[in-house]
């Protein structure tokens, strides 16, 4: 049974739905009904009521909305926070926050959490939509987490492959198209990537001569 509290929170500005995110505003307002297993914690000071369940906090939409809660719009998320977007656990919940697409060099605390924009931008073609947050592909964000903690790149790694979320060619395709980018060189160490993508196979069909 929710409490008053946890009425008043979700009737806050309307219509809201207690299965998705929101934020609860000052912690001393909402430890004691964390404690009491009333909400649930996703990430900084947003939370879900605690009669969702575990496993929809477990799922990416879920902690790509609450990151967005505290966002700005039409960022892209990038690096170690972007990962826990894709995988979650085993990775704990960002307390930084990198983004690219607001203004760079910045960094401001936001429900907790300290938010930082990098000068760093992915193509196109290394962002996707998680529950309407454009974050870092799991190659692209795996090779700029990999700049910052490359003892943890080869943990990650494994992680992502065995929720068959890492695509190896996107792998080599991120490490070639970050060439010259500071870190790129010990982010390839610790993944064991060659300093230049491997050939792509070609069928016999397209070596074929007409």
């Amino acid at each position: 049974m929710r409490t008053p509290w946890l009425t008043a929170v979700l009737a806050r500005g309307g219509q809201v739905d207690p299965g998705l995110p929101w934020r609860a505003g000052p912690a001393e307002s909402w430890e004691d009904e964390l404690r009491r297993g009333h909400v649930r914690r996703v990430v900084g000071d947003v939370l879900v009521a605690g009669d969702v369940g575990v496993d929809a906090v477990a799922d990416a939409p879920v902690r790509a909305q609450a990151l967005a809660l505290l966002l700005p719009p039409r960022v892209v998320l990038l690096g170690v926070a972007a990962l826990w977007v894709h995988l979650g656990h085993p990775l704990a919940a960002p307390s930084v926050l990198q983004v690219a697409g607001s203004r760079s060099g910045t960094t401001v605390e936001v429900g907790g959490l300290t938010v930082q924009t990098s000068r760093v931008r992915p193509s196109p073609g290394e962002v996707s939509t998680v529950g309407g947050l454009r974050v870092s592909t799991p190659a692209r964000a795996l090779l700029d987490a990999a700049t910052a903690h490359p003892q943890r790149a080869g943990r990650w790694r494994s992680a992502l492959t065995t929720a068959g979320l890492l695509d190896e060619d996107a792998v080599h395709d991120a490490s070639g198209a970050a060439r010259g980018r500071i870190g790129v060189r010990v982010a390839r160490q610790a993944l064991s990537l060659p300093r230049s993508a491997p050939p792509r196979p070609v069928s016999p069909s397209a070596a074929a001569t007409p």
